[in-house]
């Protein structure tokens, strides 16, 4: 009897497994641009577009590395009603004025979720610290992707001196 209990418990562990690995269809990231050197103080923006076949995206979770601090809490961007299915636009990064973060680079690392938790592919933007002025998109690049979408949540902080 307690092999019978064994093999039944065991038969719906592994069906459960299986569900859980076919949750849906994953957002797909189409388009991606980030300018990759920046004056400190200029606001840096990532354009994106991203489709979901599911229609059920609800977030964007960005990471930031930082040359001589290392990495900061994760920060979320909910999506707004109506870009569950698909979006464009930017995301932008508040950056400090401090010209100790001349020479600095850091790293955007970017997924986006829908409501079952599956994630789409990660992207990843450097950025440099330097003197070049922001510069316009592309021409050939949609439209759609002039509207903002959210701001990253993440404060950057001066760098160790010495870097």
């Amino acid at each position: 009897m307690k092999n019978m209990v064994f093999v039944i418990s065991t038969f719906f562990f592994l069906t459960s497994l299986g569900h859980a690995q076919t949750r849906g269809s994953p957002p797909t990231i189409t388009f991606s641009y980030a300018q990759e050197k920046i004056r400190s103080g200029d606001i840096w923006r990532i354009y994106l577009s991203a489709d979901d076949p599911d229609g059920d995206m609800t977030r964007i979770v960005s990471a930031i590395e930082q040359t001589g601090r290392g990495r900061y809490p994760a920060d979320i961007i909910r999506l707004k009603k109506g870009m569950e299915g698909r979006f464009s636009g930017y995301i932008y990064l508040l950056t400090t004025s401090f010209r100790d973060f001349w020479g600095v680079t850091l790293t955007l690392t970017l997924t986006i979720e829908d409501r079952v938790g599956n994630s789409s592919g990660p992207i990843v933007f450097p950025l440099e610290f330097n003197s070049e002025p922001i510069k316009p998109l592309p021409p050939d690049t949609e439209k759609d992707l002039n509207r903002p979408i959210g701001a990253i949540g993440i404060e950057l902080t001066r760098p160790p001196y010495g870097l």
